[in-house]
């Protein structure tokens, strides 16, 4: 079954249901599949937590396309002073 992985780091992963052993949701794939579609699975926009999103160590958009097998990886932006 083609497959796409989310992968929370740190403080976002508390808000992710049922990861795996290697800290990872699965999402069923489907053509024209975006980010913000695979993420609103996981109900991420429920939290307060701003993140940002990279695919294949490079940064996207909600409205990018995704493909059969890739990991999305999302970090949360940090805030200092």
């Amino acid at each position: 079954m083609p497959m796409i992985r989310v992968k929370p780091l740190a403080v976002l992963a508390q808000y992710a249901p049922e990861l795996d052993a290697d800290g990872c949701y699965a999402v069923p794939y489907k053509p024209s599949l975006t980010i913000a579609e695979a993420l609103e699975q996981m109900k991420l926009s429920e939290t307060h937590v701003k993140y940002s999103v990279m695919v294949d160590n490079r940064r996207k958009k909600p409205d990018d396309l995704l493909e059969d097998g890739q990991t999305l990886m999302l970090m949360p932006l940090l805030a200092g002073g």
